[in-house]
């Protein structure tokens, strides 16, 4: 898997190394700081090491230096000579991210760079599936590689090198399975490792995932929504958070309004903060009740507190009537430096877009959690 990209290495091998030193100026971006990538993946790995797509031996060498053994996998057969000759004490077999031997020899880490977006979405998460059967718990995964925030993100990086001229770079990013960092998130997690991401350059992001121990165990926090496993919830959906009772028996109803599907789509920033303006505006003509309606952190929803009004059916009738307002409204409310701390970041539009969304599924809302199989 990931070997119909084979022939592309067949016409770059004579270059890869200048390009990568950031002589071809059309990939000047992609490989800047190409040094400090290798190294910071050098630095994070641990014991012995499977290194995928191993290609001219560059991270090899700074893999070996570092006093790791090394079992190389590179499914090109020049690229496999090259690296097999710079270092002849370690072996370089043939096999790609999915299907590829090692034997019995036990693995610590799996590491490479500017490998992993050879395989499709599907694929990544078989291959991490294996990866997870081959480590022991707390075994590392570190690879380098191009990745986007978000689809959006990935189209406008490709029509900024259309723009330039650089035509190799936008087709590559078209050609190949680039993908964004929501869905690698919910793939490792999936295969049982927790991963963090740290972006090393406009294009490369280092992604360090730990396998986990089993099933992770949560202890219980003080904070509703993190005692939440989120991985079986179904968005979109309204769901009561939580109540609390004052001393003189008021009482404040919390509703977990998500919108989007929990670490596999977030809302972007300028369109939920739209939405949050409109939204929180445009609520209070429907309920005198409402004491406050606040977006969530990871974007993928809101949070809304109603005082002496335990009606779910209502607050349900209630969001549907201010989502409808949200699809007519011609601007939006307190969007200027007066009124609104961060008023360049707005947009009506993907306000509108999200709220139409939402309204689409209201015959979901109800259902919060997925139906068991």
């Amino acid at each position: 898997m990931g070997r119909e990209f084979i022939d592309i290495f067949d016409e770059w091998i004579d270059s890869y190394d200048a390009s990568v030193a950031g002589e071809d100026p059309e990939y000047r971006d992609v490989f800047e700081r190409y040094d400090e990538i290798l190294n910071t993946v050098t630095s994070e790995v641990v014991g012995t090491i499977l290194e995928f797509g191993t290609g001219t031996g560059n991270l090899t060498g700074k893999l070996i230096d570092a006093g790791h053994q090394v079992i190389g996998i590179e499914p090109n057969t020049a690229m496999r000579r090259i690296t097999a000759e710079r270092f002849p004490s370690i072996e370089v077999k043939d096999g790609d991210l999915v299907d590829f031997e090692i034997g019995s020899i036990a693995i610590d880490s799996i590491a490479s760079s500017y490998v992993f977006h050879h395989l499709t979405d599907e694929e990544k998460g078989i291959a991490l599936k294996r990866y997870a059967q081959l480590l022991p718990t707390h075994g590392k995964i570190v690879f380098a590689d191009t990745a986007f925030i978000t689809e959006e993100a990935k189209q406008a990086q490709i029509e900024k090198e259309r723009a330039r001229n650089f035509h190799n770079v936008a087709d590559d990013l078209e050609r190949e399975y680039y993908t964004t960092l929501p869905v690698l998130t919910n793939i490792f997690i999936k295969a049982g490792f927790d991963v963090t991401f740290t972006q090393l350059n406009d294009y490369v992001w280092l992604m360090d995932a730990t396998k986990r121990s089993g099933e992770t165990k949560m202890r219980k926090l003080n904070v509703e929504s993190f005692n939440l496993d989120h991985t079986k919830v179904v968005a979109p959906y309204v769901r009561l958070a939580g109540t609390k009772q004052g001393i003189h028996g008021d009482e404040v109803f919390k509703y977990d309004l998500r919108f989007t599907q929990p670490n596999k789509q977030f809302m972007k920033m300028d369109a939920l903060h739209s939405l949050e303006h409109l939204m929180a505006e445009n609520i209070r003509n429907h309920s005198d009740n409402v004491v406050d309606l606040s977006p969530m952190g990871c974007q993928t929803g809101f949070y809304l507190s109603v005082i002496n009004h335990d009606d779910f059916e209502d607050i349900l009738v209630i969001l549907e009537k201010t989502l409808r307002d949200v699809l007519v409204a011609t601007e939006v409310p307190a969007c200027n430096e007066v009124q609104c701390g961060w008023a360049a970041s707005h947009s009506l539009e993907g306000a509108k877009e999200l709220a139409g969304n939402m309204l689409a599924k209201k015959d979901e809302w109800r259902q919060v959690y997925k139906e068991e199989a």
